[in-house]
């Protein structure tokens, strides 16, 4: 059989186009579905109907995040969110690891976050998290009496103690997790009874997040001043530093701040320069190009439409939202512009300004002022930790 003979019996290999840069793909695997009623949550279950993703779905999903990252790519990261991720029971996630494990390549590694209220979190469930290294987020608002207060279950009554039983059993077995407090007026002179009681229960991973005014938040009456988030995160900082927790508890706002200002690159992308590689798939595979801009302006593709998940990624890249984030004119003028960026697209009022700019400022400028006498780069970081 001659050359000619071979090409017109070969079998043509359909190539999966591979994105220009890194993307990460967060998954919601039950939707919005949640056992909490979470009275600020941005998410209700009411905009999007609940369900679960099926099983052909989430196996086209694997395949093509994994295929379609950038050549060169050493670490896949996937990220579970929900909702309440848990709810899509421990048989959905050894399916989706059994997923990872065929379908990534040689030399490349997977790891998985999942963001839960740890209130479903079991014995079981540790084990899972333990054997295949996941890094937990636990979404707590302190203590109880903040808790049950803003983050009730279905039927009225506090979460705070099956929240902390979750938290004790993560502990217990080892898993590696964080806690993410949801920052609003109600709290902001919480700030650090919040820190210590966090400290307190063991948490050495903290975060903390601006409210989002979506979805419940707005109808329930809940807002967030940019004075407020101001004066919270100062107190953050503030109470960390009197605490010597330096190098012991690790505030993530904080940590993200200092890495940008050593490195010049922003570890997530509410901070960056431009966004738009953080996309997010929803139970029915609809593709949105952020996770807080849920509407036909922003929205891909589906996953199982003829546009590959590579296209996605340069569609989302080119959209307004991520280019004009720190072009502003109050941006330019600023003097914490390499921390800030312009901060989260879904933070802009009407006037195309973020609503937390003045927040923003106070914090930053209370980080950064101190460091300011060292150079921007590993040496300055360096020098600058020699004297902590």
């Amino acid at each position: 059989m001659n050359i000619s003979t071979l090409r017109q019996h070969q079998i043509p290999v359909r190539m999966v186009p591979r994105a220009a840069v890194p993307f990460h793909l967060l998954i919601k695997p039950v939707g919005p579905s949640c056992n909490l009623a979470c009275r600020y949550c941005y998410y209700p279950q009411r905009d999007t109907p609940p369900g679960k993703i099926d099983d052909e779905v989430l196996e086209t999903f694997i395949r093509q995040y994994i295929a379609a990252q950038p050549p060169g790519v050493k670490e896949i990261n996937f990220v579970w969110q929900g909702g309440e991720p848990l709810m899509a029971g421990i048989g959905f996630y050894k399916r989706a690891l059994a997923l990872q494990q065929r379908h990534t390549p040689p030399g490349v590694t997977v790891s998985n976050s999942l963001q839960t209220n740890a209130t479903l979190v079991t014995e079981a469930w540790c084990q899972l998290f333990r054997q295949y290294g996941f890094i937990i987020g636990v979404s707590l608002d302190g203590d109880a009496t903040l808790q049950n207060s803003h983050r009730p279950d279905k039927r009225g009554n506090g979460s705070y103690q099956d929240a902390l039983r979750g938290v004790r059993l993560l502990q217990q077995h080892g898993v590696e997790f964080n806690v993410l407090v949801v920052v609003h007026n109600g709290v902001v002179e919480r700030a650090r009874e919040i820190y210590d009681h966090l400290v307190g229960l063991g948490a050495r991973l903290l975060q903390f997040q601006p409210l989002m005014a979506e979805g419940d938040a707005v109808d329930q009456g809940y807002q967030l001043s940019a004075e407020g988030w101001g004066r919270f995160m100062v107190t953050i900082l503030r109470r960390w530093k009197k605490r010597r927790d330096i190098g012991r508890v690790f505030v993530m706002n904080i940590e993200h701040a200092l890495a940008q200002y050593f490195t010049g690159v922003s570890p997530v992308c509410v901070h960056s320069a431009r966004c738009g590689t953080n996309l997010v798939l929803e139970q029915d595979g609809q593709i949105y190009a952020c996770d807080h801009l849920i509407d036909d302006k922003h929205r891909l593709g589906n996953l199982n439409g003829d546009t590959p998940l590579a296209d996605m990624v340069e569609a989302s890249t080119r959209l307004p939202f991520g280019h004009r984030k720190s072009t502003r004119p109050e941006c330019q003028r600023c003097s914490v512009r390499i921390l800030c960026q312009g901060g989260c697209p879904a933070h802009l009022d009407a006037r195309g300004q973020n609503a937390l700019c003045a927040g923003y400022f106070r914090f930053f400028n209370e980080l950064v002022t101190p460091l300011r006498r060292w150079p921007r780069d590993m040496a300055g970081f360096n020098a600058w930790r020699a004297t902590l």
